[in-house]
């Protein structure tokens, strides 16, 4: 299994992968992923020369972004076995639009959600070079009339001798503005441990200075054919100042980058607005995938009959007989299982029920009574739902009401259920080696051996 290590201001460890990415959203990137590396905590691997990075942040937990390097198909299986593993639910995040039919492809069911506020705002270069064309004539004018009051005023990149004047500018600037989200003012915070450290992180620096005091800067870096502004900020009081700041930004170190990456707006309606004004080529959406199972189908509550039996929900009146189901060894020597390992202490009854309700919550397990009569006659369970269609049937019955026919009866039932109701495309089993009854009722359902190793026999079905 993958082995996960926390991102902190152990950057250069990813730093070669991220300017690699296909998907150019600020995220992907060195200044992004150290700045904001204490709210959007960042856990990465790697697999095949090819970087697995996870994200925990305010509105997600372990969402996986598409992954970097040579084995892209190989990083997102290992992803997958990971998530199984851990009854985690796969989550993707950072994912622009031209991959989501990928993943459509990919997997069996998929829902994408993105929010506006978390849109990246992308131009061409050329925009913030020339200003030219109608559209931007307004910045254009704005940097003319900057340009004709401060005729003296001094572009130039940020040196380590500037922190004191960064500094100050900082302060000058945060006292005189008005922060209308959480992330703009979480940035102030960390703006100049940011700038600090540009040289070592690979980030560009330029500020603009009339008569020897700073009045605006930006930081940013190239990212394949992208130049990402990370930072850009100046004092009021200075009338064009901000066209001029990035457009002069834009001309010394954009390089050869096609498109300028301004970040998001983060629901800020006053940096909405300045951004759109700029006329974006792109608004691009960052979409988070949800990878659904089967498990998302199944409507509570079920009830499937047959000739003599009925298929249904496990409630709170079965506890006596759900426990006795579960704490009678014999009973359990093939169902592959040891209680003891999740129910600590003494065992009760309500102990069991409590547990099954919480494997269905997790999305885990789907247990069922099957009932004669009323009665609680045993349990057919659906678990391993996988992101493909699958899932894996089990069954285990009270001696009294076996060699009955019940066990067959019940599981074709559920095997129905999972091809007419949840359209699975899959169902598979396992039984132990020398349980040859359970090998007899798996065939007779029409499963075929797949494969086998020191302990099972597995077996498939496919719809």
């Amino acid at each position: 299994m993958i082995e996960f290590k926390r991102l902190g201001k152990n950057i250069e460890e990813i730093k070669d992968y991220m300017i690699r990415s296909e998907i150019s959203f600020c995220d992907i990137s060195v200044g992004t992923k150290y700045m904001w590396r204490d709210d959007f905590i960042i856990d990465y691997a790697f697999y095949n020369n090819t970087l697995i990075m996870k994200e925990t942040c305010p509105d997600y937990e372990n969402a996986y972004y598409f992954p970097i390097g040579k084995d892209i198909n190989g990083a997102l299986s290992e992803i997958e076995k990971y998530c199984m593993e851990n009854h985690q639910p796969l989550l993707l995040c950072c994912i622009d639009n031209a991959h989501i039919p990928f993943f459509k492809d990919r997997y069996y069911d998929i829902s994408v959600y993105n929010s506006r506020d978390w849109s990246d705002y992308i131009y061409t270069a050329e925009q913030f070079r020339t200003y030219s064309g109608k559209k931007l004539s307004g910045q254009r004018n704005h940097v003319n009339k900057f340009k004709k009051l401060y005729p003296d005023y001094i572009f130039k990149k940020i040196e380590k001798s500037d922190l004191d004047d960064i500094a100050k500018f900082l302060k000058e600037y945060e006292e005189s503005y008005v922060f209308s989200s959480w992330t703009a003012k979480e940035e102030e915070s960390k703006v100049f441990d940011f700038i600090s450290h540009a040289d070592e992180l690979g980030q560009v620096g330029g500020m603009i200075m009339e008569n020897g005091k700073i009045i605006a800067l930006s930081v940013g870096e190239v990212v394949g054919d992208t130049f990402i502004v990370h930072v850009e900020k100046a004092l009021r009081g200075y009338e064009g100042i901000y066209p001029t700041m990035a457009s002069e930004f834009v001309k010394a170190f954009a390089g050869d980058a096609k498109f300028v990456n301004r970040e998001e707006d983060c629901g800020d309606d006053g940096l909405r607005i300045s951004k759109l004004q700029y006329h974006p080529i792109e608004i691009k959406e960052k979409n988070i995938i949800t990878v659904k199972t089967l498990f998302d189908r199944i409507i509570t509550p079920v009830n499937i009959v047959t000739e003599r039996l009925v298929i249904n929900e496990i409630e709170e009146k079965d506890k006596e007989d759900y426990f006795r189901l579960y704490t009678d060894d014999l009973l359990n020597k093939y169902w592959g299982y040891d209680y003891r390992e999740d129910i600590k202490g003494t065992p009760t009854p309500e102990k069991f029920i409590e547990f099954q309700k919480l494997l269905k919550e997790r999305k885990e397990e789907y247990s069922f009574a099957v009932r004669v009569d009323g009665k609680m006659a045993g349990e057919l369970v659906l678990y391993n739902f996988d992101y493909f269609g699958g899932l894996e049937m089990g069954f285990r019955f009270f001696k009294e009401y076996q060699g009955k026919g019940y066990a067959c009866e019940s599981a074709s039932a559920l095997k129905d259920f999972a091809k007419d109701i949840l359209k699975a495309k899959y169902i598979k089993s396992r039984c132990f080696k020398q349980n040859l009854p359970s090998m007899r009722l798996i065939t007779r359902l029409g499963l075929e051996k797949v494969k086998e190793d020191d302990t099972h026999f597995y077996f498939r079905f496919n719809f």
